[in-house]
């Protein structure tokens, strides 16, 4: 479609069509495969010098297409879940996760630009603050061929937005926990014989969350980390007796809370799939129960699991919940311990995208840059996965010292990088034949330096 482009990324711009208008289409895919080539800061004026005899009119044309181009952010996003959905297996549940995190932004003019938590640099005893844009991004997990562990590919981002920060900016303050409700509701209506496993912390995964998955249980089911002193109440003994009032009952006795049941349990030793792709025996007790909300009086059955610690390893208890109450507990276990692929992928946007190096600072930029950059993630995900095996196989880098077992995305972005160069960006470069004229070895070794560095 566009001789900037190679032909593993043709599905994926003839999916995105719908949300451009043909010119800013042409625009927007010449300003992504720069965005893929380019090393450091991923500002516009950065990302079009390797690709200046690709631009399409006047340079101020790419500055303006975050800010003044129309195009539909919710058509965009459409387009790319549909391609992510289309990796999985028709029938099987697809596997949610999403997480914030705080995309930092210097400069007193930013819109919307607030102080947040670093959790990354904050500790128990001291709290670092951020300041930029906090985002709730909601990625799904998948299995991409020759990969020992499932990346969590970015496909919708939302804007947190505190109640303080509402009074400057205007609108609705809106949590992580309601734009996870909200995404998800959104994929629900996409996808609507699909059945969804969202995964979150408890900023993401609260009382409500799980409320919400039990009354769409059918279609939707919540895993979260639990505290210690959740309110947990017994299944009524009468569920059908009404009282005087004319209600039925909600709950039983309450119990013990999870701190103090689990030493009333049978604690049970399970070999369950652990972080980083491995296997571990963990000592875990698990039981049903009914959570209750003092503040909402909503009633929701879940099954909680705690994973007991060890002092000698400095390791204190953990406790998961599921909404479905008949879910294993090693299941809620498994599934939760997945939820760490999506600060991977926070990671590798930050190290080899260039995730907080833009300098855009007007409301519409603000609200387009960072989520695609996040969907250039999966952009590069998609392509690598549409490459030749041959191709695939190609690693960044390959020491004695460090052997890699599987493919990392740094791998996938070096195959994609090396597409681009080799097969649009030198080869297609005003018709001329550079890479062709050359010794094979020399080729090989320019288009890897070009890739590894780019």
């Amino acid at each position: 479609m566009f001789p900037v482009t190679p032909a593993a990324a043709e599905p994926l711009v003839h999916a995105i069509a719908v949300a451009f208008t043909e010119p800013t289409l042409r625009r927007f895919v010449v300003l992504m495969c720069g965005l893929i080539v380019t090393m450091g800061r991923r500002t516009v004026s950065h990302s079009l010098v390797g690709i200046s005899p690709m631009l399409d009119g006047h340079w101020s044309d790419y500055h303006r297409l975050y800010s003044a181009a129309r195009f539909s952010m919710w058509r965009l996003g459409a387009a790319l879940v549909r391609q992510v959905i289309a990796l999985l297996p028709a029938g099987v549940e697809i596997v949610l996760v999403a997480d914030d995190t705080v995309d930092g932004k210097g400069g007193d003019h930013v819109w919307a630009r607030g102080a947040h938590r670093d959790a990354v640099r904050s500790s128990g005893g001291k709290t670092a603050v951020k300041f930029g844009h906090q985002w709730l991004v909601l990625c799904v997990l998948v299995w991409l061929p020759g990969i020992d562990r499932p990346w969590a590919l970015p496909v919708l981002c939302g804007l947190c937005v505190s109640p303080k920060l509402t009074k400057r900016i205007g609108g609705r303050p809106k949590t992580a926990s309601q734009l996870a409700r909200q995404m998800l509701i959104v994929l629900m209506r996409w996808f609507p014989q699909r059945r969804f496993v969202l995964l979150g912390d408890y900023k993401v995964i609260t009382h409500e969350t799980a409320c919400f998955a039990h009354r769409h249980r059918a279609r939707v089911t919540v895993v979260g980390r639990l505290r210690g002193d959740a309110n947990l109440y017994a299944p009524p003994r009468h569920p059908t007796r009404r009282s005087r009032t004319g209600a039925l009952p909600k709950k039983g006795k309450k119990l013990p809370a999870p701190a103090t049941r689990v030493g009333q349990l049978c604690a049970r030793e399970d070999e369950v799939a652990w972080y980083g792709s491995s296997r571990r025996r963990v000592r875990q007790a698990s039981e049903a129960a009914l959570w209750f909300n003092k503040h909402s009086g909503a009633v929701t059955p879940i099954a909680w699991v705690c994973v007991l610690g060890d002092a000698r390893q400095r390791r204190d208890d953990a406790y998961f919940y599921s909404s479905d109450p008949a879910m294993p507990a090693t299941r809620i276990i498994e599934l939760y311990a997945m939820r760490w692929n999506i600060e991977v992928t926070f990671e590798e946007a930050r190290a080899l995208l260039g995730l907080e190096t833009t300098r855009h600072w007007c409301r519409q930029s603000v609200r387009r840059v960072t989520p695609i950059l996040f969907g250039l993630f999966t952009a590069v995900a998609l392509m690598w996965t549409r490459l030749p095996q041959a191709k695939r196989q190609r690693r960044a880098s390959q020491t004695p010292c460090y052997a890699k077992a599987a493919p990392t995305f740094a791998d996938a972005l070096f195959a994609v990088r090396r597409e681009l160069w080799e097969t649009s960006l030198l080869a297609h470069r005003h018709g001329s034949r550079c890479l062709t004229r050359l010794d094979e070895s020399v080729r090989e070794t320019i288009l890897w330096h070009l890739a590894a560095a780019a």
